[in-house]
């Protein structure tokens, strides 16, 4: 199938909203929140907007080889390919660092490093060493489910899957809420992960690329606006009461799940409209290079506030250093996604469908199939 630009739009528009996020949002560990306001803890949402994204994703790029041999397989190679190869490539040169200067772990108000959780994305309370991959080890959980659901339903019975899934989050959400002594995650201690609140969010995109397969989308435009205004009444809300995002991950969804899922919803439908969606070509590239910005753009920014804000360290002239961040952090996105995603994934792939014997035609790894959130 081809290459939706909606979703790249939205991949793009997540991605510089996690991107401006750390750059207002690290102001306050260097420079004393010069940058910071309330308002930005509304640009966490890209991560949740990213999970609906996966969840369309999936569906869209599986859903009519349901029942078909391989399909599973394929689907958890293709995974495999498309998350791990950059991830382990920056996490190994993180890991160098590390070693070299013990000291400097960046992951110290985390509790330091767990090297294992770091390159599996097993569910940790410490940050792995690149410190967005806790939402990959959210990613991967969604995959693997995902996974057992193509090898084990029909397509007649995919969308009751999706829905018991997500009724079983929902039970496990009520289930630790009402647990205040913490005696569930005691005995079943990847509970709160495996029951996170943030599955609905995938499950949501889920639903809405099976939409996308069998019905006409409408009010792709109303939708798209009436999400962003939600947005924006959000940052104004948090601005005016100085929100500084300390709330469990229940509250994040109910804020940002729905919006997330709307803006999904109206960019996918508002493409299928007659006059359609017309996107800058600047920005889908935005949209395909989204997994390696995600990945990159955290440790540009560290590098940045230690290294150029002296440049621009002069009353009128600040401002300047988020331009110039953000244009450091997307220049070093663009060679890792050239020189380190596109042929590290492909050659997984490869390999890997080799091993596993998967016929047919390989072509390269296309943007759409990522699935990844940026964090």
């Amino acid at each position: 199938m081809t290459k939706l630009d909606s979703l790249q739009f939205g991949r793009a528009v997540a991605v510089l909203s996690v991107l401006v996020y750390h750059i207002t949002g690290l102001s306050v560990e260097y420079q004393h929140g010069c940058f910071y306001g309330g308002w930005i803890q509304a640009l966490r949402a890209g991560v949740d907007v990213f999970f609906v994204i996966s969840g369309v994703v999936m569906v869209v790029t599986t859903y009519s080889k349901l029942e078909r041999a391989g399909t599973g397989k394929r689907f958890i190679i293709h995974r495999i390919s498309r998350i791990y190869p950059p991830y382990l490539f920056l996490t190994a040169i993180l890991t160098v660092y590390w070693l070299a200067r013990p000291s400097a772990i960046i992951n110290s108000s985390s509790g330091g490093v767990d090297l294992f959780t770091s390159y599996t994305l097993w569910p940790s309370r410490h940050l792995p060493l690149v410190q967005v991959g806790w939402s990959l080890s959210y990613e991967m959980m969604f995959y693997l489910v995902f996974f057992f659901i193509i090898i084990c339903v029909t397509k007649a019975w995919f969308p009751r899957a999706l829905l018991l899934w997500s009724l079983a989050v929902l039970a496990g959400c009520v289930a630790i809420a009402l647990n205040p002594s913490g005696a569930l995650p005691t005995v079943f201690p990847r509970a709160s992960f495996l029951f996170s609140p943030f599955v609905l969010e995938f499950v949501a995109g889920c639903f809405i690329g099976l939409a996308f397969l069998k019905v006409k989308l409408v009010a792709g435009r109303i939708s798209a606006v009436v999400a962003t205004v939600l947005f924006i009444t959000e940052a104004i809300i948090f601005q005016a009461i100085n929100y500084e995002g300390a709330e469990g991950l229940i509250a994040r969804v109910v804020l940002f799940g729905p919006p997330a899922a709307l803006l999904v919803y109206g960019l996918l439908a508002w493409e299928e409209q007659p006059a359609g969606l017309h996107i800058p070509r600047w920005v889908i590239r935005c949209g395909d290079m989204s997994y390696s910005i995600y990945l990159v753009h955290l440790l540009v920014i560290h590098f940045a506030y230690r290294y150029l804000w002296p440049v621009f360290d002069h009353r009128g002239v600040r401002p300047l250093f988020m331009v110039a961040a953000a244009a450091v952090a997307l220049a070093s996105s663009v060679v890792f996604y050239k020189l380190v995603e596109m042929p590290f994934s492909l050659w997984t792939r490869l390999h890997l469908e080799e091993i596993f014997r998967i016929p047919g035609k390989i072509a390269i790894a296309q943007p759409l199939g990522a699935g990844e959130p940026p964090g």
